[in-house]
């Protein structure tokens, strides 16, 4: 067999090779629903990430929890690989960073926040496609 293709059948081969070809970045962009360790427990959250006109990602999201619920903002997202982002999260207790990684599907997430000092690190943050953004 040819080197050539060796190496394309080699590659063709690897786990998630034509998932990642088929499947980019603007795929997760969409409906999530999860949870998020908030102060002393686990609540659910509703994680929503659009591309906006300009082509950056942006988010809300709104945490319901014992006293009700309350909305927050992602800003400022960051690529750190094909399924990783990073981003800045700001709601009415304070602000700070999350780092999340999508299933190479973009089906599903997990990750941390931290508050801006971050006295909080490594809280939990997760969240289950329920709708694709329009």
């Amino acid at each position: 067999m040819r080197p050539l293709t060796t190496l394309l059948l080699l590659l063709a081969s690897l786990p998630g090779a034509a998932l990642a070809a088929e499947i980019g970045p603007e795929a997760l962009a969409g409906l999530y629903h999860g949870e998020v360790f908030n102060n002393v427990d686990m609540d659910a959250v509703t994680t929503t990430f659009r591309f906006e006109a300009d082509g950056r990602l942006t988010g809300a999201y709104e945490v319901d929890e014992e006293e009700g619920a309350f909305k927050g903002r992602i800003s400022n997202v960051r690529f750190e690989g094909p399924y990783t982002i990073s981003f800045e999260w700001t709601d009415k207790f304070g602000e700070g960073f999350a780092t999340v990684e999508f299933a190479r599907d973009f089906a599903s997430f997990t990750g941390e926040w931290t508050d801006k000092l971050g006295q909080t690190g490594g809280q939990p943050w997760t969240g289950r496609k329920q709708a694709s953004a329009p």
